[in-house]
Parts: C-alpha cells; sequence; structure tokens
C-alpha cells in the first residue's frame, strides 16, 4: 500500500489497514438514542438550523400518534427529541423510524458540520473520536516496536514532522477542516495519519502522548454522561422542560485567534525561517530537523490536557457541560456579561429601616424583622398588636411616613413596607430582591482573571459598582453579548437567557428548581454560582497553561536544535522530535496538574441546589 506518499511494506500496511477498519467500525454511523425508564432520548436531524422550528413540530407530531408515546418534544439546542412512553413502552426501533421518517436533512453544510460537532453529555464516548484514534495508536505502537527490529527502514522522519505541522499550524488546520468535511474530523484524521507516520519514523515517544490525551478525554465523556444520567430526571421533569426550539444567533465577528493560535503561527513561521537559512550551512536534513524543533506540540497538549480535565472536575461537581469545544477556548476570553434578572435569589432582604418620631427602635427592628417574609414581602402579615405589610395595604389612623417613604424609595428601594402598633404606622422598610449568593466570589474571580465586567440590568437604580460597564433598561441581554463580541471582545455570560447563552462565547445557564433549563448554554450550573466561580477562575489557570507551556515549546525548541545539530544528518529529525514529544508530555502533565489545583484550591460551593 501507499501510505503518506511513500509504499509501505506489507505487514505494515495489513496492520495498517486493520486500524483503519477497527476505526471505522468504532465510528460508523447509526443514530444516538439515550434511554431511562419511560423516556427516551432520540437523535434528531435538521433541527439545528434557522427552519428547525417547523422539522421540530413535525417530528413531534409523527410520534405523539404512536398509541405507545405520552408525549414529544424537541430539543433544538442538542439536536434530540424527548420522548416520554407507555408502560410497557413501544419497540424503540419504531419510534427511531418514525423519527428518521419525519426529520429533514440539515440545509446546508454548516449546519451538517455543527450537528456532527455537537457532542451531547448523553452520548458518552459515541462519535467523539476518542475509541477510534486510541485503536489506532494502539496500532502505531505495535508499528513503533517493528520498525525497531523489522528488515524494513523506517519512513524518514521528516515526514512525520509535516504532518504534525499541519495538526498545529492554525492555517493549515482551517485547510484541512475544509477538505475533510469540519474541524473536528479533520482533526481526529490528522492525528491518527501523524500517529502512524510517527511510529513509522520516529519511534512511539509522540503516540504515548496522544494516548495519554484520548484516555483524558475518555474519562471526561465518561463523566459527562454519568452528570448527565444524574440531572437529567431534576431537569426534564416534563414536556414543558424538555423542549426547545433553535437559538440560532451569528456572531457579528469572526471569533479572534488566542494566545496559543498567535504563538504556533509565529513559531512555525521562525522554525520555518531558520531552517531555510541554516540549509546552506548545514545540509538539507539537519536544517529540516532544527525547523521540526520548532513544532508547537506542548501548547497544544497542554491546553487540550487543561480542558479535558476541566470538564471532568465540573462533571463531578454537578455541572452539566453540553458543549465541551467552550472549555477550549478560556483562555481567549476576556469579558465577563452578568445578567441582572440571572442574579437574583429570588428571595428578598431588607436593607434599611426609618423609625417614625416617638418609636422605639430596638421594638421596630425587633418586629419588623420577625414578620418579614423574604419569600413574599407584600403579603400582610401581623402578629399580636403589630401589623407589617405595603403602606397602602395598612389601615393606619395619622402619619403615613410620606417623606421617609420617598426618602428610602430614591436610595433604591424596590419595595417600601410600613410596620405599624395598633393602626398608628411606627417605621418604614426598605426591601431589595436578595443576589444570588456567591456573586461577590463570581466578581473577585473574575477581577482575578483580569476579566471585564459588564452588567445588563432592568432595575431602575442598580447597585453596581463592581461592573466596569453598565448597560442599564431597553437593551437584550443578546444585544449586549453581541455588542461586545462586534467590538472584538469574547464573552462568557452568565444568563437564564437561553437566545443569549447560545450567542455567547461561554455561555453559564443559572435557573432555579422548578423552571426550565436554558437550553442553549454551553454549561448549566443550576442555582448554585460555585460552578460560575470554578469557570471564571480556570479562565486565569488556562492562561498560566499557555504560558507554561509556551517556555516549554521554547526550551524544546532549543534543545531539539543542539540535538539536530549534534549527531549524524540520517537521524536528525528523529532525535529533534524526541525532544519536542518530550516537551509536549511535560505540557500535557502541566495541564493535568493545573486543572486538579484549580479545583482543590477554587473556593467551596456557595449553594447546594445542582443544575
Amino acid at each position: 500500500m501507499v501510505l503518506l506518499g511513500l509504499r509501505v511494506p506489507a505487514p505494515v500496511s495489513g496492520a495498517v489497514g486493520l486500524a483503519v477498519g477497527v476505526a471505522g467500525r468504532l465510528t460508523g454511523g447509526g443514530r444516538d438514542v439515550w434511554a431511562r425508564p419511560g423516556r427516551l432520548h432520540i437523535e434528531t436531524h435538521g433541527v439545528h438550523g434557522v427552519d428547525g422550528a417547523r422539522v421540530a413540530r413535525r417530528v413531534e407530531r409523527v410520534l405523539e400518534r404512536h398509541p405507545g408515546v405520552v408525549w414529544a418534544r424537541v430539543n433544538a439546542p442538542g439536536c434530540r427529541v424527548v420522548v416520554e412512553v407507555t408502560d410497557p413502552p413501544p419497540p424503540r426501533r419504531e419510534l427511531v423510524a418514525l423519527v428518521a421518517r419525519a426529520e429533514s436533512a440539515p440545509t446546508d453544510v454548516g449546519e451538517e458540520i455543527a450537528e456532527e460537532e455537537l457532542h451531547h453529555p448523553a452520548e458518552g464516548l459515541q462519535r467523539t473520536g476518542v475509541l477510534a484514534n486510541l485503536a489506532v495508536d494502539a496500532v502505531a505502537l505495535v508499528l513503533a516496536g517493528l520498525a525497531r527490529v523489522a528488515p524494513w527502514a523506517p519512513l524518514p522522519a521528516e515526514l512525520a514532522g509535516l504532518v504534525s505541522a499541519v495538526e498545529l499550524h492554525p492555517r493549515l488546520r482551517e485547510l484541512a477542516a475544509r477538505r475533510l468535511h469540519g474541524q473536528e474530523r479533520a482533526e481526529s484524521l490528522v492525528s491518527m495519519a501523524a500517529g502512524l507516520a510517527q511510529a513509522l519514523a520516529a519511534g512511539g515517544s509522540g503516540v504515548v502522548v496522544d494516548v495519554a490525551e484520548r484516555i483524558v478525554r475518555w474519562r471526561e465523556a465518561h463523566a459527562d454522561q454519568q452528570a448527565w444520567r444524574a440531572a437529567e430526571p431534576r431537569l426534564i421533569r416534563g414536556p414543558e422542560d424538555a423542549g426547545a426550539d433553535p437559538a440560532v444567533v451569528e456572531r457579528p465577528r469572526p471569533l479572534p485567534d488566542g494566545p496559543v493560535e498567535r504563538h504556533q503561527r509565529r513559531v512555525l513561521a521562525g522554525g520555518a525561517a531558520v531552517a531555510a537559512g541554516a540549509a546552506p550551512l548545514v545540509g538539507l536534513r539537519r536544517a529540516g530537523a532544527v525547523g521540526l524543533a520548532a513544532l508547537p506540540k506542548a501548547a497544544e497538549a497542554g491546553r487540550a490536557a487543561f480542558a479535558s480535565h476541566l470538564g471532568l472536575v465540573l462533571a463531578r461537581s454537578g455541572a452539566l457541560v453540553l458543549d465541551r469545544a467552550v472549555l477550549r477556548r478560556l483562555d481567549r476570553l476576556d469579558t465577563l456579561v452578568l445578567d441582572g434578572a440571572a442574579l437574583r435569589s429570588g428571595r428578598w432582604a431588607l436593607t434599611d429601616l426609618v423609625p417614625l418620631a416617638g418609636a422605639d427602635f430596638g421594638e421596630v427592628v425587633e418586629h419588623g424583622s420577625a414578620l418579614f417574609a423574604v419569600e413574599n414581602p407584600w403579603d400582610v402579615r401581623a402578629a399580636g398588636e403589630w401589623t407589617l405589610a405595603p403602606v397602602d395595604k395598612l389601615e393606619v389612623r395619622g402619619r403615613t411616613g410620606v417623606r421617609q417613604r420617598r426618602g428610602l424609595a430614591d436610595a433604591g428601594a424596590e419595595v417600601v413596607l410600613g410596620l405599624a402598633r395598633r393602626r398608628r404606622l411606627e417605621a418604614v422598610l426598605a426591601v431589595e430582591a436578595d443576589t444570588a449568593p456567591g456573586l461577590d466570589t463570581v466578581v473577585g474571580a473574575a477581577r482575578r482573571a483580569g476579566l471585564r465586567i459588564v452588567l445588563a440590568t432592568d432595575d431602575q437604580r442598580p447597585r453596581a459598582q463592581y461592573a466596569d460597564v453598565l448597560v442599564e433598561r431597553g437593551r437584550s441581554p443578546v444585544g449586549v453579548v453581541r455588542d461586545v463580541q462586534a467590538a472584538g471582545g469574547v464573552v462568557m455570560l452568565l444568563s437564564g437567557d437561553r437566545r443569549a447563552l447560545a450567542a455567547a462565547d461561554c455561555g453559564l445557564g443559572v435557573h432555579v428548581d422548578g423552571t426550565p433549563p436554558p437550553w442553549g448554554a454551553h454549561v448549566l450550573i443550576g442555582s448554585d454560582l460555585g460552578g460560575a466561580v470554578l469557570l471564571v477562575e480556570a479562565v486565569a489557570a488556562a492562561r498560566s497553561v499557555n504560558r507554561d507551556c509556551m517556555v516549554l515549546t521554547r526550551a524544546a525548541t532549543g534543545l531539539g536544535a543542539l540535538a539536530a545539530l549534534g549527531g549524524g544528518a540520517t537521524r536528525a529529525a528523529a532525535r529533534s522530535l524526541g525532544v519536542v514529544n518530550v516537551g509536549a508530555a511535560l505540557g500535557f502533565a502541566d495541564g493535568v496538574w493545573r486543572a486538579h489545583r484549580l479545583h482543590t484550591r477554587t473556593p467551596a460551593r456557595v449553594a447546594s441546589s445542582p443544575p
């Protein structure tokens, strides 16, 4: 057979054919179906794009005609239809066949790729490419061993380096994604090719690093599936919680490159220039090996390891990651947008008390606090001769505290209550919506991460001293997100607005128990801002991983160049790639360590309500 343009001996071609066959079986088609007693989640196509709502209604109607279906609702952001079934349940194949007949093909290539690269947490390892890559890596390790003792000569190590360059250069990755129908598919196939090329050319050290990365992704996918299994009964209690139409919001400008992408472009361009300049002095093979020493594998390995281990930590802490890709771009974030509506805890707090003339301050504080209801301050509450209620609901004689009430309202009170004793007004009290526990911790984490804080609120007099930018009444969260993105920002959003969450670059979905989840979020954190704290802290940690791994890349480049020049020209590239792979292994270890350290050092969760 011919591999990467070179004829490969028969034993090797047989092993490669086996690897490709195994990979094909592991990544083969088939519709994903997740089930628990009484309910199924069936993968559905054509509901993710602009025409998705019409297709979704058709799928629901067709399914609900089946006598074994209680109700069916399409969750377009997850590309699933949720089906409640009778007991005993109907045959699964019948429902899958109905979905296949009612759904629609994606309207364009972009929608098709989006559906392929959307990994619902329920699917676990299916179609993630992890098993396929591990199968090819296993064959690659066997080939690496055979290449050391077999009578045929290994492939040139330069070939393995060129394939790795395609894997690591942002522009070459984009070209591969266009040719191979999607970024994820391109990354998987190029990674397989790189593993086989390294095994046949430069030994198995690079394959070992790749195996470690796949194992971490395996654990991440498994943890996501376990988190989904635990959260699904709470999240979806009925049809009103299950359904969601497409949240299609185009980004106003392309996502800018992050530090790793800029570093990769710069380092690879520098390596190519050095190789070209060194060729007349040291020869083509040594010069090529010096250029290969610039491969920035450490930066990519560190970022991938950090994101995968962070996903594992989030899943185990109760957050539900619906889009793992956002964890791999945390280093690009520069703005935290807070939706004021999502920061309310659903409870109310007394913020001020003004006694009227002649009232005993201690008595009014004692009785006002005792009668106050944090869930509903508008109720009339009485105990003995004391009554607490909005002043217009009190039947008082004499004074009504007009001046004091106006003062509290001007100071920002959302509700003003009156405290009366035997129908005489004794004090007025200011009440404001209580913020969610942990907001101060989120703000502190954002400050440490260097994020700009934008508060979008409808409050008439918001208390927003912590915000760098205040966007007041009349601007929707979606509009705020798009404005920041149009100005070049990369946005993390904390909100319960699902369209805004889908528009953000990293949407953290907040919701309280008993309300529909904000499908469209990248991560569901429930009412517990502890998950938000962890993710905001992760922005700073991701940048630290970048810095560490860039240092490792530079060190590997220098040592790799010395190794390339220090021996015979035939093995110069192999020596250079060996040093690069050691740097990648150290970068991988640094990413895992940073994510684990982040988890152990982040403040304890501030509430106990899961998503």
